[in-house]
């Protein structure tokens, strides 16, 4: 494990050919500073397997400004682009009954057997949304396709189309997809136990002398809890942003909020 990154030049995640081959990184803090960290790009995504974790704990020495545990970004450029996702969520085609371990999707996706999945809920408590892992994928009807899940489903998940009057409500559990090969986490084995995890922060003079193009990655035990500004993904003070985007990431078990712009 590396302790501080700092990056005035060019940090570059090249892939592997096996699009199954996984590499781990971990690191306490990267800061780039007028330098470029690329794992992948838009014309060219990263195409095998890649971890990153971020260590560290809440009374660890901070980068002035970006904290700890953290990727800073500052007069830089910033691309984590894995593998394009077609869908990232859709919706349940039918219910799916408490006990089940199987759910039938309403259109077609690319998902794959060992990847995880979440489920919202559809009754009044939120905290009854559930996370499985696909086991089998029945594509017989490709636009309807069946999942198989490691275990059972312990709650109703609700799909159907209702009338009131003349109004009719699409009333359908979204699915989702989580895994990504990309993957920014904060590290497993305190992240959770403190609600501390990994934290991307970004900072520019309200202009854009920064880029951060995020696609396709998953972010799992980020966010610092009861920190202000400690978010998975903060903009901070960056003013109009023209050249920066994040678009079908997954981001889970965050311990604040997931993506904030906070404007100059």
């Amino acid at each position: 494990m590396l302790n501080a990154i700092i990056v005035e030049g060019t940090l570059i995640f090249g892939p592997e050919e096996d699009s199954t081959h996984e590499r781990y990184f971990d690191a306490n803090y990267i800061y780039i500073n007028g330098g470029r960290m690329e794992v992948g790009t838009e014309e060219f995504p990263y195409t095998s397997r890649l971890t990153i974790t971020m260590h560290g704990e809440l009374s660890d020495p901070y980068i002035p400004l970006y904290g700890n545990k953290c990727i800073g970004l500052r007069n830089g450029i910033l691309d984590m682009q894995g593998v394009k996702r077609e869908p990232t969520w859709t919706v349940l085609e039918t219910t799916a009954e408490a006990n089940s371990t199987q759910i039938t999707l309403r259109q077609a996706v690319d998902w794959q057997v060992g990847e995880e999945i979440a489920i919202a809920s559809t009754n009044f408590e939120g905290r009854d949304s559930e996370r499985r892992t696909i086991t089998a994928i029945d594509r017989t009807n490709p636009d309807k396709p069946v999942l198989t899940l490691n275990e059972k489903l312990t709650h109703r998940h609700f799909a159907a189309t209702e009338t009131y009057g003349a109004s009719e409500i699409d009333m359908r559990a979204e699915v989702g997809l989580l895994t990504r090969n990309v993957k920014f986490r904060g590290d497993p084995e305190t992240s959770g136990p403190n609600q501390y995890g990994a934290i991307i922060f970004m900072h520019s003079l309200g202009d854009d002398s920064l880029i951060a193009r995020l696609a396709y990655t998953e972010f799992t035990e980020t966010g610092q809890a009861f920190k202000v500004g400690r978010y998975t993904i903060h903009f901070h003070l960056i003013g109009a942003v023209h050249k920066s985007y994040a678009k079908g990431l997954s981001i889970h078990q965050t311990y604040n909020r997931a993506i904030t712009l906070h404007g100059v």
